[in-house]
């Protein structure tokens, strides 16, 4: 599609004078517009850092929390197994000590049952008489 020159001409007078329009708004660039985003960039970088130390300093908070966390965890598993460990001892030694007192009572049964036995010898000796045994 061609432009006609009078619409050509027309397009060019509304963009140069929306053109002129855009320049008189914009303020020129002085020296002090200068320093100001200077000054604006420089408490920028400065509130940037604040930020990221502040950011750090959380991180490393967290880091340890997580390890106060995971330590204490740590210490009430190994109490927990400590206690375990105590209890299945106890039990071992109840056993045993039972296993012992088993053995030391029939010890003295047994020699409660010769004792007596020796006692009823005796006593049948005095009277004369005597135990049948068979032998073989």
């Amino acid at each position: 599609m061609e432009m006609t020159r009078e619409a050509r001409t027309t397009a060019e007078v509304l963009t140069s004078a929306t053109a002129v329009k855009s320049k008189e708004h914009r303020p020129a660039k002085t020296k002090s517009t200068t320093v100001d985003g200077v000054k604006r960039q420089a408490e920028r970088i400065k509130y940037d850092e604040e930020m990221a130390a502040r950011e750090k300093e959380v991180r490393n908070i967290q880091i340890t929390n997580m390890v106060s966390d995971w330590a204490s965890t740590i210490d009430e598993r190994s109490q927990a197994k400590t206690a375990r460990r105590h209890e299945a001892t106890k039990k071992e030694e109840m056993r045993l000590a039972n296993r012992e007192l088993i053995q030391v009572r029939r010890a003295q049964l047994t020699d409660l049952y010769r004792a007596e036995q020796d006692q009823y010898r005796r006593e049948y000796q005095d009277r004369g008489l005597t135990f049948y045994q068979e032998r073989l």
